[in-house]
């Protein structure tokens, strides 16, 4: 007979700094989901099946719910960016659809390092606990992939004009 191993949970109900009810839940099936002030929020778990390689459940799940916390304790940062990408289609009107591609991709970009950046700064088993040489090599494609898109594509979106 074949065992299921048993699906491990963690749940975490807290504020954010600006006062936003929130309820974390992640599992060790990558599944987790996000309720701000009751209203539901999905999220796919690519970047942290990415990041938490090599982790313990228990580690994994903790800097997990942590970083969709992040998520809405970084909130204004990539608002600020995603104003920054309107202004410019304010400028120039009519953007291209693959502009708009490259603008969603820089914004999600922008919003996963201020989450993650928002895990180093208050839970140091992110980047200090031990793991596979391959897990922290996996880390720091991740951040450089994602610095890389964020930086990248914000700066192709400000030179030019939306429609050129």
């Amino acid at each position: 007979m074949d065992r299921q191993p048993l699906e491990e949970t963690l749940e975490w109900k807290t504020r954010t700094w600006y006062g936003l009810p929130t309820r974390i839940v992640v599992s060790s099936q990558n599944v987790h989901r996000v309720w701000a002030n009751g209203l539901f929020l999905p999220h796919v778990g690519l970047v942290n099946l990415m990041s938490r390689q090599g982790l313990p459940t228990r580690v994994r799940l903790e800097l997990t719910a942590r970083h969709e916390f992040g998520h809405l304790q970084t909130l204004p940062v990539p608002l600020v960016h995603l104003l920054s990408l309107a202004w410019v289609w304010w400028r120039n009107p009519a953007p291209r659809w693959w502009k708009l591609l490259l603008a969603l991709v820089a914004h999600q970009a922008v919003w996963e390092l201020a989450a993650e950046g928002y895990v180093i700064a208050t839970d140091p088993r992110a980047v200090r606990f031990p793991r596979p040489t391959w897990a922290h090599r996996l880390y720091r494609v991740f951040w450089a992939g994602m610095a890389l898109l964020a930086t990248g594509a914000t700066y192709l979106l400000s030179r030019s004009g939306p429609s050129e």
